[in-house]
């Protein structure tokens, strides 16, 4: 079983997403594909029937005489993903007018160009000009995280909380600090209180079945996919999770109905192959089981464990030597992990 990870890299809104559900890192909130949605400006009349690419487009080749002028093209160039350019007018900008929300843009910008340790420097710079704004702790707190400073993360999230008690990705993307330092009551308490915020945010609802999953709470895991389902019908992760789940908990064959759904959804994520091998291996198929796992190291064919587990399903058919490739493998990645090979073939 697996959390959402809705701190996504840095450019995509980390927020509750019904139809938008994907596994990755770390996120401030500007968003990618409408990145002007987030750093918003006021079209031109003359501009006012283009949709946002057109309107960056057009503004693009004015001519900015002051700073607001300046901070706008900047966010068009910042549409466009042209990141260089829209620095370098947020950088005329500030010096014609420094003031919080262009720091704060820039900051943005730089977090898109993969320039974290400036990017913190600019939203530091519009906390200090704004301190009553919460976006910018927000994104710092993010980003602190992505430069390994989780616990600093947590203190800039918990007074974007202070400060913001609508958003729910506050305490969504708070919760997912605490839980990769496993603190998961702090984390479920989070989870909580973004499901509170936000009854429809199916972020929060996977995350905290995920968390109730590490409790063993496995029927509360299930009951939190279920409520995600109705939300968000087409979401193979919360499937593949609810799957996983009704598995710790014997049902397996609902097990097997939601993982073969996940499968459905997401032929291309090798760890609902993984999850449902397992299944058909508690089910004594082991020939099924060997068949998943062969469809999983297809997609990540280095992944020692998918290799691992793929040899003890060999094993259990005795079909000894292509157990014992497979081990050889598995330990040619990862010498050190043994204990979940037997010892006829560690010692080959």
């Amino acid at each position: 079983m697996r959390k959402f990870t809705s701190l996504m890299m840095t450019l995509l809104l980390a927020g509750c997403s019904a139809n938008d559900i994907r596994e990755s890192e770390s996120d401030t909130r500007p968003e990618p594909e409408n990145p002007a949605a987030v750093i918003a400006t006021e079209p031109a009349p003359n501009r006012a029937n283009l949709d946002p690419l057109e309107q960056a487009r057009a503004l693009i080749s004015t001519e900015p005489a002051d700073a607001d002028g300046l901070r706008q093209r900047g966010d068009a160039f910042f549409a466009l993903n042209d990141f260089e350019s829209a620095i370098a007018d947020y950088t005329d900008a500030i010096a014609k007018t420094p003031d919080s929300k262009t720091y704060y843009n820039r900051g943005v910008a730089f977090t898109a160009k993969g320039d974290l340790e400036t990017a913190i420097a600019d939203y530091s710079k519009a906390i200090e000009l704004n301190p009553k704004d919460s976006s910018p702790y927000f994104n710092r707190g993010v980003v602190l995280h992505k430069l390994g400073k989780t616990a600093k993360g947590i203190q800039d999230l918990s007074e974007a909380m202070n400060l913001d008690a609508k958003d729910p990705n506050v305490p969504l993307n708070r919760g997912l600090l605490y839980l990769n330092v496993d603190l998961l009551d702090k984390a479920l308490a989070d989870f909580d209180a973004a499901h509170e915020r936000d009854p429809k945010c199916v972020e929060a609802l996977i995350n905290r079945g995920y968390v109730r999953y590490l409790r063993g709470e496995f029927d509360r895991a299930v009951a939190d996919c279920t409520l995600a389902l109705k939300l968000a019908p087409f979401n193979a992760l919360a499937y593949g999770n609810r799957g996983n789940a009704q598995s710790r908990k014997g049902a397996f064959d609902e097990a097997l109905k939601d993982l073969n759904e996940a499968v459905r959804l997401d032929p291309h994520d090798p760890q609902h192959f993984n999850t449902r091998d397992t299944v058909w291996g508690a089910k004594d198929d082991h020939r099924r089981a060997a068949a998943d796992f062969t469809r999983a190291l297809e997609i990540q064919p280095q992944n020692a464990s998918y290799l691992r587990n793929r040899g003890l399903a060999y094993h259990e058919l005795g079909e000894t030597a292509n157990a014992q490739r497979d081990f050889s493998a598995a330990l040619a990645l990862e010498p050190l992990e043994t204990t979940s090979i037997p010892e006829q073939y560690r010692k080959r």
